[in-house]
């Protein structure tokens, strides 16, 4: 692995670019992430990708 992943986003700044052109490409409405995300870490994920990134614990936990 290149550059060491980053708190703010638990990824590269290249994994995020790749993960963005990819949602872009299949036009995804949403990114989940199987790990926990913090409040913080999703708005930037959100900001960054352009739509929703949310953790399945929060998917699997909404009534």
């Amino acid at each position: 692995m290149g550059l060491p992943y980053s708190s703010r986003t638990l990824l590269s700044y290249g994994k995020v670019r790749e993960v963005a052109q990819a949602c872009d490409q299949v036009k995804a409405d949403a990114v989940v992430f199987v790990a926990t995300l913090t409040e913080r870490q999703q708005r930037t994920l959100t900001d960054m990708f352009g739509r929703p990134a949310v953790s399945l614990a929060d998917i699997l936990s909404v009534d």
